[in-house]
């Protein structure tokens, strides 16, 4: 399992060659576990930034009134427990992993026309995941040293947060996310034997799809 784990950055198809074989729930298990842990161990550095920026947000907006605003400030004061963020951010990394897993699993048995049992491609969506931890050694330094949750690692760093569409949209074109959309390719190309090619432009498609969709989600809750 470490193996497959170290192989999934420098050699995927290595990871997932063997997740095609055989593939326990451990595979799933192991990954998520790390990735929770990391996130937790983190909360403390990162959330108080993360909340003063939410709190710079709504002071700017002239969509409440000043009690509104302090009724909001108190109800982000009640989230920042540590238990209750803990395990908000647990059910989210699991939520998560389920939700593109189905997404993935419906692109490689309907889509790529292939056959994989779900739990295969879990572990899959599993060890991609573990991508994130690089994502984090690299952006919460950052975060941390600059104060500031606007750290951005792909065309986004380039241009002014206007709150536009085309901001939010570049924001997802981080250089981990098309890291995760390579990797996430190979893995259903290692598992249902198709061409990378064929993967790859199906995989790019649904990420973009999401990145509209994000973004045109994160314009409506500041509207």
């Amino acid at each position: 399992m470490f193996k497959k784990a170290i192989s999934v950055f420098w050699e995927p198809s290595a990871t997932f060659a063997s997740l095609k074989q055989h593939t326990t729930w451990m595979d799933v298990i192991i990954p998520l576990l790390i990735v929770v842990i990391v996130s937790i161990v983190t909360l403390p550095y990162i959330s108080p930034i993360a909340v003063s920026y939410q709190k710079g947000l709504i002071e700017k907006s002239e969509r409440f009134t000043d009690e509104q605003k302090d009724a909001v400030y108190q109800r982000m004061e009640k989230q920042t427990n540590p238990l209750k963020m803990s395990i908000m951010t647990t059910i989210s990394i699991i939520v998560k992993a389920l939700v593109i897993t189905l997404v993935l699993w419906f692109a490689g048995n309907f889509l790529l026309g292939g056959e994989a049992k779900y739990l295969v491609i879990f572990a899959l969506t599993a060890y991609v995941g573990l991508i994130d931890l690089a994502s984090m050694a690299v952006k919460y330094p950052l975060i941390i040293s600059q104060q500031s949750i606007q750290i951005y690692t792909g065309p986004a760093l380039f241009f002014e947060d206007n709150g536009s569409f085309l901001f939010r949209f570049l924001t997802t074109l981080d250089i981990f996310a098309v890291w995760k959309v390579i990797v996430s390719s190979i893995g259903l190309s290692v598992i249902y034997n198709k061409k990378l090619g064929k993967s790859v432009t199906i995989v790019t498609i649904l990420w973009l799809i999401y990145g509209v969709g994000a973004s045109l989600l994160g314009g409506l809750t500041k509207m």
